[in-house]
């Protein structure tokens, strides 16, 4: 498993860091890089301006975060190699992990529903599944990870003391 994770970090989340990075930085520079003709309900929409501006850094930091989660757990797959499945940084990795899970995948749900709002003018509540109730769903999996680490981590100690 451990290799599958690395060779993913390394052929997609490496890469996509300073594409990500230097796309951020250079639409302010040259704002012509964001033009790309926008079709909502057969009506051309030609300048955007700062919301779309402002709508890619948002979903940029979302990616981001994803991707610092995927580093987390990364790294917490090097401490199961070394048998060392109870440590802190084990839990507080996946504390943190749960936490910007569940940020990221509500904060692309409320910008995917203000982008249809502003830019389509639609109203519209999606109720099914959708890779943002996912975001949400794997964060809150991993808070509770991070809970039956704790808890067997204690169990772990009383009953290390008891022999």
């Amino acid at each position: 498993m451990k290799s599958l994770v690395d060779f993913i970090w390394i052929v997609t989340c490496i890469p996509v860091i300073p594409i990500l990075l230097f796309i951020a930085v250079y639409m302010f520079i040259d704002p012509s890089i964001l033009e790309i003709p926008l079709k909502i309900n057969e009506n051309n929409i030609e300048e955007l301006g700062l919301s779309i501006k402002m709508s890619t850094l948002m979903l940029f930091v979302i990616i981001l975060i994803s991707i610092y989660c995927f580093y987390l757990f990364r790294k917490t797959l090097r401490y199961f190699q070394q048998q060392n499945p109870f440590s802190d940084f084990i839990i507080d990795s996946y504390k943190r992990i749960g936490y910007l899970l569940v940020f990221s995948g509500i904060s692309a749900s409320i910008l995917f529903f203000v982008f249809k709002l502003v830019f389509e003018s639609k109203f519209e509540i999606h109720l099914g599944l959708s890779p943002y109730l996912f975001m949400v769903c794997l964060g809150l999996f991993f808070m509770v990870l991070s809970e039956v680490f704790k808890v067997a981590k204690t169990a772990k100690e009383e009953n290390q003391l008891t022999i």
